[in-house]
């Protein structure tokens, strides 16, 4: 409780400063410029395992990051930006996704050569590391992009199959910068509603260094129909091949969007299955993954309702699986264990400079689920603070292989009961400031 309240303290005194510049530093030339800001955010977190002698019990986390961001033109259509952290953190417990930092994103997508660790003792880690470094170049109907930058092809909201590059877990609390990847992309403008890209992602091994089954190339094609966006895309990712495609619209009020594809296990790239993965099991031949929802938006106090389906194919049912699940992910996966999913979201101003929001996601295999419910005052344009509370819900025993109930075993022949009655009731804090 004490790092909670420290925590907390520090929020506070941070979130109720005044923040009076909005950038430390801008040079305009005829044709260059130079644009520096920044931004600090602080996490404070408080979390109980509910008594699962497994598990460490109570703990806590604590979080610093400051970013740097440098952005601007260096001549006619042709512009950059970079951005520079420093993440400090102290856990000694993993929350997945939902509490993800800078320095938390680890992707095949992005070499580890790009990040350097300042600092290491005990559960406190920090890093130093580039998280955007990137070029922008227009010339005519053409668009070209290289360096590190993000990625994202996805229209979903909740549930993101086809968020392939870095993605945030569905219940992340902070998605203010897309974490970017290591490679460029060609678009060109086939008319006024129409765009293909290519992108390619050079891939890593642990080490660093560049390999061909962990990269990727994607050609994406979009276009406008019947109000529709509607685009196509495949190629090659990390460890497995995929054609897919997505949409996005509205129906009168309600939007609608749909996202999916299908995948081609192919752990060296060169067209056969391959070897296992370092996990030692190879994923499935064939899957396939969507995500379908709806969405409400209102003018009455910025009210909005985000509902949300998503199948994968490849998930594991049932419950007694999901170990074995864990070790078929590919590189690039979130972890989501099951076949089925619905997730819910729901939002509103209680107040112009205060939004109550709350998601919750439930695995509609074994009924465990998160639900994720936040407060987000603005203290000022540069400011802001947020609290709020997760809490999971399902079967929270863990069996050994091959029994219903009781019973010893060892841990590697252990069996979930569910897919996130183990996690952690947390209480969390946050602040942000910029610069």
């Amino acid at each position: 409780m004490r790092a909670l309240g420290s925590a907390a303290a520090a929020l506070l005194a941070v979130g109720l400063a005044p923040v009076l510049a909005s950038a430390f530093g801008k040079i305009e030339g005829p044709t260059s410029s130079l644009e520096a800001t920044g931004n600090v955010r602080l996490l404070g977190g408080f979390l109980h395992y509910r008594d699962l002698p497994s598990l460490p019990g109570d703990d806590a986390l604590l979080a610093a990051v400051g970013r740097v961001i440098l952005k601007g033109d260096i001549a006619t259509d042709v512009s950059y930006e970079a951005h520079a952290y420093l993440d400090l953190s102290r856990t000694s417990s993993s929350v997945g996704g939902t509490f993800s930092t800078a320095s938390s994103f680890v992707s095949p997508y992005r070499t580890p050569r790009l990040a350097w660790d300042a600092w290491k003792q005990d559960a406190v880690a920090g890093q130093l590391g580039i998280d955007r470094m990137s070029i922008h170049a227009r010339a005519g109907a053409f668009d070209f992009t290289f360096g590190r930058f993000p990625v994202n092809d996805a229209v979903a909201h909740i549930f993101t199959p086809n968020d392939f590059f870095a993605p945030f877990s569905a219940t992340a609390i902070n998605k203010a910068y897309k974490p970017g990847v290591d490679g460029a992309r060609v678009g060109v403008q086939l008319g006024r509603l129409s765009q293909l890209e290519v992108t390619g992602i050079v891939g890593s091994d642990a080490s660093g260094a560049p390999e061909w089954g962990q990269s990727a190339v994607l050609v994406r094609a979009n276009t406008v129909l019947a109000g529709f966006d509607v685009a196509a895309i495949g190629g090659k990712l990390a460890e497995r091949w995929m054609a897919g495609a997505t949409f996005q619209g509205d129906a009168g009020p309600i939007g609608v969007r749909g996202e999916g594809h299908l995948g081609f296990a192919d752990r060296n790239g060169d067209g056969t299955l391959g070897e296992a993965n370092a996990r030692g099991a190879i994923p499935d031949k064939i899957h396939g993954r969507l995500s379908v929802g709806a969405s409400y938006r209102a003018v009455w106090r910025n009210a909005f309702i985000d509902a949300e389906y998503a199948y994968y194919s490849d998930g594991a049912t049932p419950a007694s699986g999901y170990l074995q699940r864990l070790a078929r992910l590919f590189p690039d996966d979130l972890p989501f264990l099951g076949q089925h999913y619905a997730g819910l979201a729901v939002g509103a101003d209680l107040m112009p400079i205060l939004r109550a929001s709350l998601l919750g996601m439930v695995n509609a295999g074994d009924g465990s689920g998160l639900a994720v419910a936040t407060l987000a005052y603005d203290i000022s344009d540069e400011s802001a603070f947020v609290a709020g509370v997760l809490v999971p819900w399902g079967e929270r025993t863990i069996l050994p292989s091959g029994t219903t109930g009781g019973g010893t075993g060892g841990a590697a022949n252990a069996v979930l009961r569910s897919e996130f009655g183990l996690s952690p009731v947390a209480l969390f804090l946050e602040s942000r400031f910029f610069f």
